[in-house]
Order: C-alpha cells, then sequence, then structure tokens
C-alpha cells in the first residue's frame, strides 16, 4: 500500500489559480516505516540517516474561495483516473483543457511511498496544446501519463520539466527548473533517455487510458479506490451521499460496482443499450422497412419497363437505319436505270 509523499505541479491551472512550480512537501511527519528498503542518494545529496518515516498521516489545505483547492483534487485525481468522465465534481469534458494555456506544457506529478518499505514510485501526467493554439477541438489536447521509481539518475525535484533540470542542491521552495519549458515531445525525449541510461528508474510512458490504468494497477496503486474518493468528493467533501443507500437495489447496485470491473460491463450496457433503442424504434423501423420494401418493388417494375422502352428503342433505330440503306440502294438504282435508258 503506498501513501501520497509529495505533490508537483508545473505550468498549469487556469488564470485565477496557476501553479508556476509548486511542490506540496508531506514527507517525514508520520510513523516510521517498519521495514526500510536499502535506499541510495542522489547526487549532491546527503546519505539518509536513520529509517525512513511515513508521510503526514492527515493534512489541512487552507486557501481562500477561488484559491485553487479544487483544481488541485481535479488534478490529483486526472492522474490516477485517466479520462474526462471521471473529472472530480461532474464537470464538463472541457474542464482540465481550461487548465492550459496555449504557451503551457502541464505537468502533474505525485510521489508515493510505500507504507512498509519506503520504497518510491513517480506518477504523473502531461498534456499541451498541439500546435500551441487553444481550441475547442478535444483533438488537439494531447495528454500522457508517464511513471518511474526515483533514484540516482532523477527523482521528483529534476524532473526535465525546462530545458536546465541539473541536479543541484536544492534550497527550500525553490524550483530546480531553469529556462524554457520543454514541449511533451522533448519531456518524452528525456524521460526516455535517461530511462535507458538508468535501467533502475523503470521508466514507462503511457497514452492510452486503459493501459495507463493497467499500469497504474500494476505498480500497486488501485485507480477503483480513487474513483470512490472521487465520488465521496463530488460535492466538496460530501462523503455521505455515497453510501446513502435506500433499498436492496441501491446497496446490490453499491456492491456490484466494487466488486466487477466497470470496462467489462460498460461495454455490455452500451451492446444492450443499442438493441433497447433499436427495440423502442421497432415500430417506426417496421414501417420504413415495408415502405422501403414497396417502394423497390415498384422501383424494380419501372426498371424493366425502362429496359424494355430501350431495348425497343434499339430495335426502332437499327430498322430506320436498314431503310435509310434501301432508300439510298433504290435511288442509286433509279439513277442508274434512268442512265440506262438514255
Amino acid at each position: 500500500m503506498y501513501e501520497l509523499s509529495r505533490i508537483r505541479l508545473y505550468s498549469i491551472g487556469p488564470a485565477g489559480a496557476r501553479y508556476a512550480d509548486t511542490v506540496l512537501d508531506l514527507r517525514g511527519v508520520g510513523g516510521p516505516v517498519p521495514s526500510p528498503a536499502p535506499a541510495q542518494a542522489d547526487f549532491f545529496e546527503d546519505e539518509p540517516a536513520g529509517p525512513p518515516r511515513r508521510p503526514a498521516p492527515a493534512g489541512v489545505l487552507f486557501l481562500e474561495n477561488g484559491g485553487g483547492k479544487s483544481v488541485l483534487l481535479k488534478l490529483i485525481f486526472s492522474v490516477m483516473l485517466p479520462g474526462h468522465r471521471n473529472t472530480l465534481g461532474g464537470a464538463s469534458s472541457g474542464v482540465l483543457r481550461k487548465f492550459l494555456l496555449a504557451d503551457d506544457c502541464g505537468h502533474v506529478a505525485l510521489e508515493w511511498q510505500h507504507t512498509r518499505t519506503g520504497e518510491t514510485v513517480v506518477v504523473g501526467k502531461v498534456s499541451e496544446w498541439r500546435g500551441r493554439q487553444v481550441s475547442s477541438d478535444p483533438r488537439k489536447f494531447a495528454e500522457a501519463w508517464y511513471s518511474f521509481r526515483p533514484g540516482p539518475g532523477m527523482s521528483l525535484d529534476s524532473l526535465p520539466v525546462a530545458e536546465s533540470s541539473a541536479l543541484r542542491p536544492a534550497s527550500e521552495g525553490a524550483s530546480t527548473a531553469r529556462g524554457r519549458r520543454r514541449t511533451m515531445k522533448g519531456f518524452r525525449d528525456v524521460l526516455t533517455e535517461t530511462g535507458k541510461a538508468y535501467p533502475n528508474l523503470d521508466v514507462t510512458w503511457e497514452e492510452v487510458h486503459e493501459r495507463w490504468t493497467e499500469r497504474l494497477t500494476g505498480l500497486g496503486l488501485d485507480p477503483e479506490l480513487f474513483r470512490y474518493q472521487r465520488e465521496m468528493n463530488a460535492d466538496e467533501g460530501e462523503a455521505a451521499g455515497l453510501f446513502a443507500v435506500k433499498n436492496d437495489s441501491d446497496f446490490t447496485d453499491l456492491l456490484l460496482r466494487a466488486v466487477t470491473d466497470t470496462r467489462d460491463t460498460d461495454g455490455l450496457a452500451d451492446l444492450v443499450h443499442g438493441f433497447a433503442h433499436k427495440l423502442g424504434r421497432r415500430s417506426e423501423l417496421t414501417a420504413e422497412r415495408d415502405f422501403t420494401a414497396g417502394s423497390l418493388d415498384l422501383l424494380r417494375r419501372i426498371a424493366e419497363r425502362a429496359r424494355e422502352r430501350d431495348h425497343a428503342r434499339d430495335i426502332h433505330a437499327a430498322a430506320e437505319e436498314r431503310a435509310r440503306g434501301l432508300v439510298r440502294r433504290l435511288a442509286a438504282r433509279g439513277s442508274a436505270e434512268r442512265s440506262h435508258s438514255a
């Protein structure tokens, strides 16, 4: 099981609540890790002293209205639950696209720490507008997800989000990113090359929702738990509505959603919905079929008569041509006979 250790937000958020380069650090204030795994410090870092501690078991974020609390939750859930249908709060499908300006290459990176071993894993999302131009077309909104295990070579602090993200002593509250922001392609290239140079990082890159969900499950981060948290936070933290069951049917639905893979049932539901829609239009479709069949019968007769007419026209044209030939031959014979008589 993992606990959220740190959050890094880079160049993302709406105009009134943007995160230029923000790190929320929850490390080192929980209980000791019971079975710590061996850890190696990164460059310019001190070797770890003593057993690691778990992240904060709870925390409170104080912000004024419009300060970005809901934005923060939406961005976190966009990493763990990909797809606009999983947007926190039942927002419209384009709400996450409003968090990105034309020149942005936005990042949301989450560092998770294992409760027993203290090992960490980073999962993140990167997004940008294709062509550096904001559009209402969702196909021009590019997004991808990545994961790696921090260690020598790369960590949450040294993500290659900018052209100069070199490993250096990080001062408190200061970003290590310097220079111009990398594009999504530039970020992916550096991430991939770093993963080749340091195989221990176990770098992955996914652009398909289903494959990213499978990757999260393989890492031990169950997206189903975040789906419940999303539903509990749909109304600013109102969790009671999720478990408010009025009858046996509601409880059965809640239980089935908990133990059933919704990807399979969603496909079946779409299929049943399609058949139900067709059955609901049965009388309309039957009348349309009968009308089409009758029309085809009449059109078939018209086509046959048209073919007969064309055949008669061909016979008539051939007869006319033979008659003209006969007239020409008779005229020639008459001329010859008159010449002979003279």
